[in-house]
């Protein structure tokens, strides 16, 4: 049985100063024969396939399941090697605290048991099934699944229970099997390894493999089960206190360590937005680069932050360093990325698996990035799916000038056994390519959308049962400003849309920016009662008109929105009364129609665009 949080930290504090490094290989001591060698690791975000240890053999091809990942894994060893594997958060579901979940798991069980049972059982069996694939060393971060998922609701049982999810996990990965001795626990020069007398003691480390040394993040910050600390409830994401001190003292040391030729951060939120995101709650770190976390990254020069959450791949460079932050995508072995590391470089392969069945070792490269740091001036390069993102530029822009077999031109998260083929009650198998810097994850899916000749190149023809709409989430998120603008031409007397943002996920009519056509007069609405009316001529006149919606700034109210029409900023009436504009993270951007936000729409009296449209275009300020 292992050792209680109380008793895991007299240990600790005991073993302070000493060289011991228990159930760690020699290799990945600090060895001045391990510098300068290349050697590799790999990276998986996301992974969400230990549920099944839970249930056992009462999970659905449970044996199968688990074969399947183990071939998986050993193919992987085989054809790509690896040190070892870091894991930036979520290897499971979650919910364990849930009645739902208790009832089907064990209904004697309370909140609390069913808690340390389920993660003991989740995460033995994860890690076993990565060592019999021939990975024992695995680094892995806290994701918001491994503390219950968001949201946290004040009072809830997954806010009150936080300490024992953190158990369950720190059990597993990171102590010994007989509980006695925390794994990564040699010092980086005067630095603890890990922020001793603090609640992130077993989930927050720091570990020196060879020339590199990484750094794990638990970045769920949580003052009291009672206390709301923003939109997720009594969690969120940031580094404060202790905590942080003792992250500045470990990057501190490592600076001064002259075998130490590269830093790698890893938790699991994102910082720099905007991300692509793919069925993610899309949460992300509070405040962006501005939180101090990220800016002792930036202080200390860390080359690389590995996060995860969003389910998508997204590479994006600090404005005023070289640090990068790399999100990417794991899914049941569906994409992870090679990291091969000497003492002067950085070379980053990311690999996309094409098919059902990942055991049979259908890989891909996808995309590359190199850090060079063998002159003054670093210079890093990216290809593909890791390409640098331009975070200002147009992220989204559809031309309409061809289209392409969905087939021809995959999707990440798309398939046939899901209803993300289905939009708005039709089927789908055709996309329109996304022109913008968020390229082809963003096509956007469509249905008898005809591409005619038009005024400039081609349009689109949209009719009642055109359909159009991204599969990929955001990238509006909360009250980040953004701007869109699009072409049209029409002559319905309808309310229209034109632009739909809200939410994918339930019912509410509201936290969206939608730019409807209502009898030719263009309205910007945030809610079903909130909306702006431009103050103009009709525009469902047969002729060809350009809107363009942004907001001023960040945290903008409604009554700040500029609204542009062929060119000329207009003035709009105001209904409903202002409010601050606050963007559903799960929406899936719409071009005419209602897309798969449909439920969320019904009380909202709008329907289908009929007409041209043309030259649509999304970005972030």
């Amino acid at each position: 049985m292992k050792i209680s949080t109380f008793n895991k930290t007299v240990i600790a504090l005991s073993l302070v100063g000493s060289s011991l490094v228990a159930g760690v290989n020699a290799q990945e001591t600090n060895s001045e024969n391990n510098q300068g060698a290349s050697w590799r690791f790999l990276s998986l975000a996301d992974w969400h396939w230990a549920e099944k240890h839970i249930m056992g053999e009462r999970f659905k091809d449970y044996p199968a399941s688990v074969d399947q990942n183990i071939d998986t894994l050993k193919l992987m060893k085989r054809d790509f090697g690896g040190d070892l594997i870091i894991l930036p958060g979520d290897s499971n579901g979650g919910h364990w605290d849930t009645p739902k979940f208790i009832k089907k798991f064990n209904a004697k069980l309370t909140p609390k048991q069913s808690i340390l049972q389920a993660g003991k059982l989740c995460y033995e069996g994860m890690i076993d099934t990565f060592e019999r694939g021939g990975y024992p060393n695995l680094l892995m971060a806290v994701g918001d699944h491994e503390v219950g998922d968001n949201p946290w609701p004040v009072g809830s049982d997954v806010s009150k229970y936080q300490a024992e999810f953190r158990e369950s996990f720190a059990n597993a990965f990171n102590y010994t099997k007989d509980g006695s001795e925390f794994k990564f626990n040699e010092k980086i020069g005067s630095a603890n390894s890990r922020p001793l007398g603090t609640k992130y003691q077993d989930t927050s480390y720091a570990h020196q493999h060879k020339n590199a040394l990484f750094v794990t993040m638990d970045v769920f910050h949580q003052q009291d089960y009672q206390t709301s600390l923003g939109e997720q409830g009594t969690v969120t994401g940031t580094v404060v206190g202790p905590h942080l001190q003792w992250l500045e003292s470990v990057l501190s040391e490592a600076r001064k360590d002259s075998s130490i030729k590269h830093i790698f951060v890893q938790s699991h939120l994102p910082v720099i937005y905007p991300v692509r995101k793919v069925s993610s709650s899309g949460m992300l770190i509070d405040n962006g680069i501005d939180n101090p976390f990220w800016q002792l990254m930036r202080k200390y020069n860390v080359d690389i932050y590995f996060a995860g959450e969003v389910h998508a791949n997204t590479v994006t460079k600090d404005p005023e360093s070289d640090l990068l932050q790399v999100v990417t995508r794991g899914n049941f072995f569906t994409n992870f990325q090679t990291i091969d590391v000497s003492d002067d470089k950085i070379d980053m392969t990311l690999y996309r698996h094409y098919g059902e069945d990942t055991s049979d070792g259908n890989y891909r490269e996808a995309g590359t990035l190199s850090v060079d740091k063998s002159e003054s001036k670093t210079v890093i390069k990216a290809t593909g799916e890791l390409a640098l993102l331009e975070t200002k530029s147009k992220l989204l822009n559809f031309d309409f000038e061809q289209d392409f077999a969905e087939i021809d031109r995959p999707i990440n998260g798309l398939s046939e056994k899901k209803s993300s083929y289905v939009i708005d009650g039709k089927r789908v198998n055709r996309t329109i390519a996304n022109n913008g810097s968020f390229g082809s994850q963003y096509d956007a899916l469509h249905h008898k959308v005809a591409i005619v000749a038009s005024k400039n190149g081609n349009a689109g023809q949209f009719s009642q049962d055109s359909r159009m709409a991204v599969f990929a989430m955001g990238p509006l998120q909360g009250k980040h400003a953004v701007a869109y603008e699009l072409s049209f031409k029409t002559d319905s007397k309808a309310n229209q849309i034109l632009i739909n943002t809200a939410t994918i996920w339930g019912n509410r009519a509201r936290d969206f920016l939608n730019l409807y056509l209502d009898n030719g007069v263009a309205t910007v609405a945030i809610s079903d009662k909130k909306m702006l009316k431009a103050d103009s001529n009709k525009l469902n006149d047969g002729k060809w008109h350009r809107i363009k919606v942004s907001m001023p700034h960040d945290n903008a109210k409604l009554s700040q929105l500029i609204i542009e029409i062929d060119g000329k900023i207009v003035s709009a009436n105001q209904t409903g009364g202002d409010a601050p504009i606050k963007l559903n993270q799960s929406m899936r951007f719409t071009v005419g129609g209602k897309g798969y936000s449909s439920n969320a729409l019904k009380t909202v009296p709008v329907k289908n665009f009929i007409g041209l449209i043309d030259d649509v275009s999304l970005w972030t300020l």
